[in-house]
């Protein structure tokens, strides 16, 4: 039986467990009472027999490919799809920069890439790619309009390719020293980040194993190795900057995740359940999170990963292999077709944190806006004050004030710049307010060409 599975899971037209990179996203926004929320699958979006990743860059716009060689595009939340590119690969990945420009990655390679410029319109291949390449793209992570990561693949070499200037040159670094096989990658800035996988010459005596970086992949270490053979590591989810989870897939046996709480510097091994295919691993929050996998239904944990059930939606959400958050109400995920995950807030606008009668936060103005925006917001007595802005995806783009200020009335200006100066992508941003009090607020603003 197992030796059956061996055989499906290598094949590249049945492997359909993606290599997908996951969204480290940074729970800013407090999470609100529910009126009702939870998953529910798209009744217009498409259906194969695997959907390998979904990305977003706003709660309307986004993305998902499939083995099917096929990428779909929604522009309104996933009501409706269009298909874009109809090929004869298996598209295992997808990034983007922005609303135009982004890459998607073929798990068998030759082109291991195709890169758009115009939200998908037209796709081409890229050719660009210097030895030592991959032999396929498991996953893509896109750290800014700049810098982007690519990791595969899931049965080796492992190697991972970087650009950047936004794929004008790439670079590829091989890993064989630390891991025979690369699936997904995360990072938190530009030099900061993980890779995962596994190390050993079969999937029998495979071991799930984490590297990073803190130079930009000039060099890499092992952050954790499993003690079991016969699994390797997959998805990786982080629901704020210090507390992640990756998956750990095997053949059926008991199956375990991973879950660190200092940011990917060190990892516990933790039971899921028995008779699992695990695969796709995502947290809207610290506690609430869901793992999916191959030929199965979706659990859902409540308590950080303690514990798992599963839940009423569970057997609809079927194989998923990737989530994705927009923030902790809103997200998507893939697997026979495409699923939403939403919150009704009751009283509490999905984008705003309840008030503080230490801070009251104003939405910015204008929103959306070009060039710069103006953020007010009024304390009730003299504070310390810090005002960040991060990404949807968690990641800090600039601390705008960080400093003591009167009781009364302030304003902020953000002129779409990070914080080294470099202007930002259009898109989707958060910006954060706290007090030395502990009181914050939270509020979304668009950015737009």
């Amino acid at each position: 039986m197992r030796q059956r599975q061996f055989q499906r899971q290598v094949h590249p037209q049945r492997l359909l467990g993606s290599c997908l990179s996951s969204v480290c996203l940074l729970a800013l926004i407090p999470a609100p009472s529910a009126a009702g929320s939870g998953w529910t699958v798209l009744p217009n979006a498409p259906v194969a027999g695997r959907h390998d990743d979904v990305f977003f860059v706003n709660p309307d716009l986004g993305w998902v490919v499939n083995g099917n060689g096929q990428i779909h595009r929604t522009t309104d939340g996933g009501e409706n799809w269009e298909l874009q590119l109809q090929e004869v690969f298996y598209f295992r990945s997808v990034g983007f920069v922005d609303t135009q420009k982004g890459w998607v990655g073929n798990l068998n390679g030759n082109p291991l890439l195709y890169v758009t410029t115009n939200s998908g319109a037209v796709w081409t291949p890229v050719q660009n790619i210097p030895p030592p390449q991959p032999t396929g793209i498991c996953g893509i992570w896109v750290v800014n309009a700049s810098v982007v990561y690519a990791c595969g693949r899931y049965d080796g070499p492992p190697r991972v390719i970087k650009t950047t200037n936004s794929g004008t040159t790439w670079t590829s670094s091989d890993l064989s020293p630390l891991a025979t096989t690369l699936i997904d990658c995360c990072f938190f800035d530009e030099n900061n980040g993980l890779v995962v996988g596994g190390i050993g010459t079969t999937f029998g005596n495979r071991r799930a194993v984490v590297l990073g970086t803190t130079n930009g992949g000039k060099t890499w270490e092992t952050r954790h190795t499993s003690t079991r053979t016969g699994e390797w590591c997959w998805k990786i989810s982080f629901p704020t900057s210090s507390i992640g989870y990756v998956s750990i897939e095997n053949f059926g046996g008991a199956s375990y995740f991973l879950k660190t709480t200092d940011g990917g510097q060190t990892w516990q091994d933790l039971f899921f359940r028995n008779g699992y295919e695990e695969q796709g691993i995502g947290f809207a929050t610290p506690t609430l999170g869901w793992i999916g996998g191959y030929g199965g239904p979706t659990y859902e944990s409540t308590d950080g990963g303690a514990s798992w059930a599963l839940p009423g939606f569970g057997q609809q959400v079927q194989q998923v292999n990737r989530f994705r958050f927009l923030s902790q109400n809103l997200g998507y995920a893939v697997g026979e077709t495409v699923y939403k995950y939403s919150v009704d807030v009751s009283g509490v606008s999905a984008d705003a944190s309840p008030e503080s009668p230490e801070l009251v936060l104003v939405q910015n103005h204008p929103n959306p806006f070009h060039g710069s925006t103006a953020i007010a917001y009024t304390l009730a007595r003299d504070s310390e004050v810090k005002a960040t802005i991060y990404d949807p995806q968690g990641r800090k783009i600039i601390t705008l004030l960080e400093g003591r200020r009167a009781a009364g009335g302030h304003e902020l200006i953000w002129n779409a710049r990070d914080g080294a100066g470099n202007p930002v992508s259009a898109g989707v941003y958060f910006y954060r307010l706290e007090t030395g009090r502990e009181s914050h607020a939270v509020k979304k603003l668009l950015l737009v060409n």
